[in-house]
């Protein structure tokens, strides 16, 4: 619920910038660093799961919502990033690389092209995965 409520109060700051600075907001967004301390990493429907290391050293189960990419003409796209993902209702072999989601995904015309899409922004944070 919190994490939801984070990504409305996002959606809606990014919404009420002027375009040029949507532009430049987007391009600000840092590149995702999770997956150097976390492990076990994979994909669920739109939800990223991983155990990821506490400051102590130890791990935790952590998983966070994959919010604004869907399946256009059978490739992965952002949709705006307070906008659901729908991408896994047309996509099959879901999985992860690094920070890369990568799926085959359903065209237009039926047929299915290998997509990959780069998740900016996931840091582990105390063995939490959270957006920066």
């Amino acid at each position: 619920m919190r994490a939801n409520l984070h990504w409305v109060i996002r959606g809606l700051f990014f919404a009420l910038l002027p375009p040029i600075a949507c532009a430049g907001a987007a391009h600000a967004q840092s590149a995702s660093s999770f997956q150097m301390s976390c492990d076990h990493i994979g994909v669920a429907g739109s939800t990223l799961f991983a155990n990821c290391r506490r400051i102590n050293g130890s791990f935790n189960r952590t998983s966070i919502l994959l919010p604004g990419i869907e399946n256009i003409d059978g490739a992965l796209r952002f949709n705006g990033m307070g906008e659901p993902s729908t991408f896994q209702n047309s996509c099959t072999g879901i999985g992860i690389a690094g920070a890369t989601l990568f799926a085959h995904c359903r065209r237009i015309d039926g047929g299915f092209d290998r997509t990959s899409i780069v998740v900016p922004g996931i840091a582990n944070i105390d063995g939490v995965l959270r957006y920066q």
